[in-house]
């Protein structure tokens, strides 16, 4: 398992470096005090890079000290876990992929809406609370930053929905 995780740890290193690097040429030059197009992808993408660059360090340093350890064999509950841990991943995977799908024809708001419940559900979240709260609070908090604040435009649906969407943005 650390093995896969220094690869995808490499990865994510080598990738967000390579969009960190992307992102630089959107900076531009812009007048003084203006943060420009590229300032926010930079921001998230050097953070990025900063937390891949901790996973992988942390990774080595934790299979460096295992090494002189006997490896366990697998138990019942271990197989059990990582097959859970694969279902997971699979139903996340799945949840993004149909999100990504359906939010131009319905919009950002309801997607978004149906999204958050059924993702949280994929990896489970059984907490009503946290089930009913979260997809609002999650979706206005998005819309009131980037719609209203920095003013990106977020797909509006088609339709009936492109009409609810503008009651909002």
């Amino acid at each position: 398992m650390k093995r896969g995780e220094i690869v995808l740890s490499a990865f994510c290193v080598a990738f967000f470096s390579f969009m960190f690097y992307e992102a630089v040429k959107l900076h531009g030059v812009g007048r003084f005090g203006e943060v420009g197009s590229g300032f926010w992808p930079m921001l998230s993408l050097g953070a990025s890079v900063i937390l891949s660059l901790s996973w992988l360090v942390s990774t080595l340093r934790t299979l460096s000290r295992e090494k002189g350890k006997a490896i366990a064999e697998p138990t019942p509950e271990t197989i059990a876990a990582a097959g859970s841990r694969r279902k997971k991943v699979a139903l996340s995977t799945l949840c993004i992929l149909i999100y990504i799908v359906i939010m131009p024809w319905i919009g950002f708001i309801l997607s978004t809406l149906l999204f958050i419940p059924a993702f949280a559900l994929a990896l489970e979240e059984r907490r009503k609370m946290v089930l009913i709260i979260s997809p609002f609070l999650i979706t206005a908090i998005t819309i009131l930053v980037f719609a209203r604040f920095i003013t990106i435009p977020f797909p509006k649906g088609v339709g009936i929905f492109a009409e609810f969407s503008r009651l909002f943005y």
